[in-house]
């Protein structure tokens, strides 16, 4: 067994309102290793963007702070890691592609003057140098004539290439990880298409391990290796992306997969509805009711379900699953 590039464990986070710890992400653990590709997959609010920024030391606080666990990087644990520590991490050895490239890239500088500051800041590289650098990252992202658009502003350029610049700029420092949160949010599927395909060639390219977080079923079975569910700050269901595609176990697991419009079915009459989890994910404060906190939506809950939270369990095929139905099968 090889040790793992990044390894979480028990990781807790929790916001203060009130004057009271409100957990938002609980008793989480897992491990990435050196050029995996591992999917977090859930519906908005079950804390996977919050997980991620806690990797950069990025919780926001107050009112915001990793009150439990440890978040291990080459052996080292970034919990409690100095700021001056942690910004050497960032960018260095791991980096993120924000959600909306529009309120992440600064609309007063040039898109070239922006990835250039990176390479000055990290690597010391001169003006001219660290503008060198620049136009070379915007050629390795795919931007056509990088030499003259790393002169134009960010609201001169489409969607998607704002989106490649974000990659650009968080591939600067050649890391080891990367952090994609809904790399494609707003962007219309041939440009999604383009920047996943990007991914995929720098990957190998730079050998960078990537936690990709969306809700996009189709995109976790075309780039993941891997894949983690979380709800409701847990994690449900974690395995290889074939096991999560075709053999779901989690009750909230196989909603998500029987959300995907099925395109290729064979001719019929009969129309079938798409496939709806009802309700919506619990507000954190309600998360301290006895109980699975899925069970209020679930189509297949138990008497079991509504008393008592289940553990997370390991399956004979590797798989994890923290559902009382998949420990009555097993029994």
């Amino acid at each position: 067994m090889t040790t793992p590039l990044l390894s979480v464990r028990d990781l807790e986070i929790a916001f203060r309102s009130d004057g009271t710890d409100i957990p938002v992400v609980r008793d989480l653990s897992f491990d990435l290793a050196h050029g995996e590709t591992l999917g977090i997959v859930g519906e908005s609010g079950c804390g996977k963007s919050i997980t991620a920024l806690s990797l950069l030391g990025l919780v926001p606080s107050p009112p915001g702070r990793v009150t439990k666990g440890q978040i291990l990087f080459e052996g080292e644990d970034l919990v409690g890691a100095r700021e001056q520590r942690l910004n050497q991490v960032r960018g260095n050895d791991i980096s993120m592609v924000f959600q909306e490239p529009m309120t992440s890239l600064n609309p007063v500088y040039t898109i070239g003057e922006q990835i250039a500051e990176t390479a000055r800041v990290h690597f010391g590289l001169s003006k001219a140098k660290a503008w060198k650098r620049a136009v070379e990252m915007l050629s390795l992202v795919g931007i056509p004539s990088p030499d003259q658009r790393a002169y134009d502003y960010p609201h001169q350029l489409s969607g998607g290439m704002r989106q490649r610049v974000m990659i650009a700029i968080a591939l600067v420092c050649e890391p080891k990880i990367l952090i994609a949160d809904e790399p494609t949010t707003a962007l219309d599927v041939t440009v999604q298409a383009q920047i996943f395909d990007l991914f995929q060639d720098l990957k190998r390219q730079i050998g960078a391990a990537i936690i990709l977080i969306t809700h996009d079923i189709g995109v976790v079975a075309q780039m993941t290796d891997r894949v983690m569910v979380m709800y409701a700050g847990r994690k449900i269901e974690e395995g290889p992306v074939a096991q999560f595609v075709r053999d779901p176990r989690h009750p909230y697991t196989s909603g998500l997969v029987s959300c995907i419009p099925r395109l290729m079915m064979p001719p019929s009459d009969e129309v079938e509805d798409l496939f709806e989890i009802p309700g919506v994910v619990p507000a954190p404060r309600d998360l301290n009711r006895p109980g699975c906190p899925f069970s209020p939506r679930c189509n297949r809950v138990m008497p079991r379900c509504r008393d008592e939270n289940p553990a997370l369990e390991v399956r004979a095929d590797g798989r994890k699953v923290a559902c009382w139905l998949e420990t009555e099968v097993a029994a």
